[in-house]
């Protein structure tokens, strides 16, 4: 059998200037539908942006495919192989170079008939985008679109184009050639060239940061330089608003990063207790990529290991824990501004969480600013319909945007630490955290009614603590809109002073009789406890160990051995022991000193007994994480029965990927999770599930866990099954595929 031919260059370039002449190049691309429908994604009515490092490539390429396509119509052909070059001598030539007039757009084709010319590729249409700039200087780019050719895209090639459009900013469109005896034909490609690394959330440590803190020149200088406007405040209340010229700072700063491809965000903070040294001070926070390659390496998808990877794990101690030089860098481009009025110095080195739990006793968030891939997802969640009229409804209706604490606050946790009740369930863990944030709040609320003296000295716990339950309380929204058994409407929190405190004890009552409700009575206990005692808690975080008896530590340690023993009696059979969890392990080997394998564990008086020999601070201590990570190994979550979420377009593709890198990993028993917040994603199979028969083919089936229930079950399925289980659960089982809303 003889090979198939490879056509010449100048074949392909005459067959693609007849389809431009003719105006028929968009309609010969194959597989175009599929790429714009993946761009379109993010524009759904129901569709809530997420940060995910891994989707970056993938969405950068669709979108600057479906850009490219849309100025593919009616092109004037300028050029076909001649010189574009401004400078006699030299030789330039675009394989085609052509015109859009409606959008006064250039577009550049480059065809590559083999891989042999493939590395020319990308030097190529640099050089031919930089003499068109030299010829229409200032020429931006979504103003130059390039168009790529090419029979074989191999893997440099992939990735070239991938990082022209993810990380460069250019507008190409990848179009793989095939050709027969009939003729030639196109088709849309995707050039992703990302190993997924598995990461869903910014890692702590990868944010690391610094504090520019503005100390005054002469506390008088700054008299004649006004606040944000003219608000007719008294000097109390202007005192509150940062000077012009910071602000004008934050904007310098933030364009600095994009000009620095960097990617990250920044706080402006008010110093409560600054003592006339100054009052402002500026977070600048960038994501550290070693720190991200050395959570990815420990934690992520396997790896192939290679020389840079092994240099990189090598230095990882010279590497990490340290902001980058180019933070500082683009900091100091606001130095001209700032130190006309202040005398700006850098400290505090540290990450971005560690820095925040000292912060919550000196400094009020006052603005916030993002740059980069942050910046970007910043400004489309504030665009975006949903958040703007379900999710975060606020948004619209007192004009926020991303520069405000109340919007900024709850990205930035999100992105970090991870959004609230993951998936929608509630686990006793959850419980917990939410009953010590409404805790906070509520401690904060009532020391802060008294007298407005000490309200002002305690300022800063009561915006934190307000933000962080904000932050709780969009996703308890979500979860109560989507409940079919909580009817009771959810209570609101309150910025008033006079009704904080109130409307704080409103919503936990909300959220222990009705949303966590009484068949989950050891969830509402971790609830309570979190909530009643929340300040002995952070006491022990602070290692502040001289005020716990008066902050009420006795009865915390009381209701935590009355928690346990109510899990040590359920102990027997969960799925923690039958699975021999990593953390049903290490909570009963924090038992094992003093419940004995002998006892009978369903007497409570004599569980009782015995755990009554354990320390109160040790108790305390290791609630927070290994007793209750415990729990959750032995009690189930509590599951709701959800309403039928909105249809959606879902990318497949993208989550047959992450079962593929799954399944290659070692981990046969992959998953698509439907998971009760409405989220669709891919992952492992958790207990109970693990007990089932591995699959063969990830390209062929998948389980699939539905979590839509009272009671989340598993089961194996063909993709095309998934597919159409999809659009069942999405129409609510019971409309018709005739129905207008299915449509």
């Amino acid at each position: 059998m003889t090979a198939q031919k490879i056509p010449l260059e100048s074949e392909v370039v005459i067959w693609l200037q007849q389809c431009i002449e003719t105006d028929e190049l968009f309609d010969a691309i194959q597989g175009k539908e599929a790429v714009l429908s993946l761009a379109d994604l993010g524009d759904q009515e129901c569709f809530i942006p997420a940060f995910s490092i891994d989707y970056i490539s993938r969405r950068a390429s669709a979108e600057a495919a479906r850009h490219v396509l849309g100025r593919l119509a009616l092109l004037e052909i300028i050029s076909i192989n001649t010189s574009i070059s401004l400078t006699t001598g030299e030789v330039l030539r675009p394989d085609i170079l052509c015109f859009n007039s409606e959008t006064k757009t250039l577009v550049v084709f480059e065809v590559k008939r083999a891989s042999d010319t493939e590395r020319q590729t990308v030097t190529e249409l640099a050089g031919y985008e930089q003499e068109l700039r030299n010829m229409l200087p200032f020429l931006g780019n979504f103003d130059v679109c390039f168009v790529v050719v090419a029979a074989d895209w191999s893997t440099l090639l992939v990735h070239a184009v991938g990082s022209m459009n993810a990380w460069s900013g250019k507008q190409c469109l990848a179009l793989r050639l095939t050709s027969n005896e009939s003729g030639f034909g196109l088709t849309a490609h995707l050039p992703e060239a990302w190993h997924l690394t598995g990461s869903t959330n910014l890692p702590p440590e990868a944010l690391t940061s610094i504090d520019l803190y503005l100390a005054y020149k002469g506390i008088d200088q700054l008299g004649d330089e006004g606040a944000i406007g003219d608000h007719g405040n008294t000097d109390e209340d202007d005192e509150r608003w940062p000077p012009r010229v910071v602000l004008s700072a934050m904007d310098m700063i933030a364009r600095s990063g994009d000009r620095a491809g960097s990617h990250g965000f920044m706080m402006l903070w008010r110093d409560v207790h600054g003592y006339g040294r100054g009052r402002w001070g500026i977070t600048l926070t960038a994501i550290d990529p070693y720190a991200m390659y050395a959570w990815c390496r420990d934690h992520g998808l396997p790896q192939r290991e290679s020389e840079a990877g092994a240099f990189l794990n090598n230095r990882r101690g010279d590497l990490l824990g340290q902001t980058p030089t180019t933070v500082y860098d683009i900091a100091k481009a606001a130095y001209p501004m700032l130190e006309e009025h202040f005398d700006p110095e850098f400290c505090g080195d540290f990450q971005w969480h560690l820095k925040t739990r000292q912060y919550r006793h000196r400094v009020v968030p006052t603005r916030f600013d993002f740059w980069g891939s942050l910046g970007q997802h910043a400004r489309e969640f504030v665009c975006n319909p949903a958040v703007r009229h379900n999710y975060m409804p606020f948004v619209s209706r007192s004009q926020l945007d991303w520069t405000d604490p109340a919007v900024a606050m709850t990205l930035v946790a999100n992105l970090s630490v991870g959004v609230p009740f993951p998936r929608g369930v509630i686990k006793c863990s959850d419980a917990f955290r939410v009953g010590r944030v409404l805790g906070d709040l509520a401690v904060a609320a009532f020391n802060a009614t008294p007298d407005r003296e000490h309200a002002a000295k305690i300022e800063p716990l009561v915006e934190w603590a307000q933000l962080e339950a904000l932050r709780y309380a969009i996703e308890m929204k979500q979860m109560y809109d989507i409940t079919e058994e909580v009817v009771t409407p959810m209570p609101h929190l309150s910025t008033d002073p006079s009704k904080r405190f109130e409307a704080t004890q409103e919503l936990a009552s909300w959220v222990t009789s009705y949303l966590i409700g009484p068949h989950h009575p050891l969830h509402q206990a971790c609830f309570e406890l979190g909530y009643r005692h929340a300040i002995v808690f952070d006491l022990l975080e602070e290692s502040s160990r001289r005020h716990l008896q008066s902050a009420g530590a006795d009865e915390a340690a009381v209701l935590v051995r009355q928690i346990l023993v109510g899990v040590i009696g359920r102990a027997e059979g969960s799925q923690g022991q039958v699975f021999s969890s990593e953390n049903y392990l290490r909570f009963m080997g924090f038992l094992e000193p003093y419940v004995s394998s002998e006892m009978d564990r369903k007497n409570e008086v004599e569980i009782s007994d015995a755990i009554g020999d354990i320390d109160d601070d040790v108790l305390l201590s290791d609630f927070p994480s290994l007793i209750v990570e415990g729990i959750d190994s032995i009690i189930p979550v509590v599951l709701h029965t959800t309403k039928a979420p909105f249809h959606g377009e879902v990318d497949w593709e993208w989550l047959k990927s992450g079962v593929n890198a799954l399944f290659e990993s070692g981990d046969h028993c992959p998953a698509i999770i439907f998971s009760q917040d409405g989220t669709i994603g891919s992952g492992r199979l958790q207990e109970p599930f693990r007990m089932v028969s591995p699959i063969s083919n990830p390209g062929t089936e998948v389980y699939v866990i539905d979590e839509s229930s009272r009671l989340s079950i598993a089961i194996k399925m063909s993709w095309d099954e998934v597919i159409e289980f999809h659009a069942k659960r999405s129409h609510g089982y019971s409309q018709t595929a005739s129905h207008p809303s299915a449509d």
